[in-house]
């Protein structure tokens, strides 16, 4: 949780300056009626609209559920975050800077870190991306895709990859961006090297950019094309990914599971996309079998049912018991 921001100014400048309906109007559908706005609750499952947000209060109230509040306590609710991560979220909303001087210097350190963290795997997905699409490299695995029935499209829109077979291209590629070594092995793209340098994390697979529920990169999962081990390689554990916490395709399936009632959760990338692919949205992948009390919370904020699609093998029927 970010505890650094506490500034009463501060916070009283982001609530003057929020336009709550536009905020609040990036997750609900509202309908202006009379003064206010009205849509259907998010956070609970209702047919007829009772939530309302009134532009000149500044605040949002449901009928139904009673939640209500102003914009850090929408954001906090839809989120699922903290108070002070909230009133950072609204300030990127507004593109307002957090103020130096409310963080200590560690935390401005572990700060740049993790924005250091985002930006490479930004362009690890950007490089994996265009391997896959627009490099003789990715031949083979596009190729593996369709037959598996992704379309080009489809790997297009999710920005799917091809880690080449050598040992540091990517690497090298993005250090030549002015990425730093010591930032590649925090991201757990890059393994260092016995005496000096690294090594790229994934070769030879097929690339799933893991985002947040901003849409931010925080992590890959890497699929071999043949019978070799390990099937799966996912990131490890950084700053900015903890497997524990993230399920796969949340960003785009949220909205989805809101208006369902219920989430499907399936065990890999594969299934996922297959869903989604033929107009089933509300699925999510749990990144394998081990569905963790995080991703049951996560869920569970979007909507009060869990479905559980998983493979009808062993594994599978016992990860679901």
């Amino acid at each position: 949780m970010i505890k650094y921001i506490s500034s009463d100014d501060f916070v009283d400048k982001l609530r003057s300056q929020a336009d709550i309906v536009n905020i609040v109007s990036e997750y609900v559908t509202l309908a202006k009626k009379g003064r206010n706005y009205w849509g259907c609750c998010p956070f609970h499952q209702e047919k007829t609209p009772s939530f309302s947000v009134a532009p000149d209060k500044g605040f949002f109230y449901c009928f139904g559920c009673q939640a209500g509040g102003d914009a850090f306590r929408f954001l906090m609710r839809i989120e699922n975050i903290g108070f002070g991560e909230a009133v950072k979220l609204l300030a990127q909303k507004l593109n307002i800077p957090v103020p130096e001087n409310e963080r200590t210097e560690a935390e401005r350190q572990k700060e740049k870190e993790r924005e250091a963290i985002f930006h490479a795997n930004a362009l690890a997905r950007d490089f994996f991306h265009a391997c896959l699409i627009k490099s003789p490299l990715g031949i083979n695995a596009l190729a593996y895709l369709v037959e598996r029935g992704i379309s080009v499209e489809t790997a297009q829109s999710l920005k799917l990859g091809f880690a080449p077979d050598d040992w540091a291209k990517l690497s090298m590629a993005l250090q030549n961006r002015g990425v730093l070594p010591e930032i590649l092995v925090k991201a757990g793209l890059s393994i260092p090297r016995t005496q000096e340098g690294v090594y790229d994390r994934f070769r030879n697979r097929i690339m799933f950019p893991i985002e947040d529920i901003r849409e931010r990169v925080i992590g890959f999962g890497g699929r071999v094309m043949d019978g070799s081990q390990p099937k799966y390689l996912n990131s490890p554990e950084t700053p900015v990914f903890n497997k524990r916490t993230v399920l796969y395709n949340i960003p785009r399936a949220y909205r989805a599971i809101k208006e369902a009632g219920y989430a499907i959760v399936v065990e890999g990338y594969m299934d996922a996309i297959a869903l989604a692919s033929n107009g089933i949205l509300n699925v999510v992948a749990s990144l394998g079998t081990s569905f963790t009390p995080e991703q049951s919370r996560l869920l569970l904020h979007y909507a009060p049912e869990i479905v559980f699609a998983y493979d009808s093998d062993a594994a599978g029927q016992n990860a679901t018991l």
